[in-house]
């Protein structure tokens, strides 16, 4: 009977881990702040690829839908360079990033959600 409890459980840990954290309501942000950039391609990604100001860098996680860390990989590129921050969610502080290919990443504690804007080509210029 121990052995079959500690399966169990052990299956919906897993389970669990397999989904992901849940869904983030991008709606409860606050307190957006922009604090560095990042290139690993100082020359071919520069701080013009993801020029966002603190607020929209708000915006763009309010437009922007969220996906698995694998659907991301599989679906959408990788650049080069990405803005690096600080937000609240729930009051409770997070740290983010966008990345000059309209990607992002939120993470709260041991959760990280991920996501994509493909409505967001105004926000990061030309």
């Amino acid at each position: 009977m121990v052995v079959r409890t500690l399966l169990i459980g052990l299956s919906l840990a897993l389970a669990g881990c397999a989904t992901g954290p849940a869904r983030l309501d991008t709606t409860d942000l606050s307190a957006v702040y922009i604090a560095d950039f990042t290139s690993s391609d100082p020359k071919g990604c520069t701080t013009a690829d993801v020029d966002l100001t603190h607020d929209e860098a708000h915006v763009f996680f309010r437009r922007a839908h969220q996906l698995s860390e694998k659907a991301l990989a599989d679906h959408y590129p990788l650049a080069p360079c990405r803005i690096e921050g600080t937000l609240k969610h729930d009051g409770q502080p997070c740290d983010f990033d966008i990345s000059a290919a309209m990607t992002g990443s939120i993470t709260c504690g041991e959760r990280r959600w991920f996501f994509v804007c493909e409505d967001c080509g105004d926000l990061f210029g030309p």
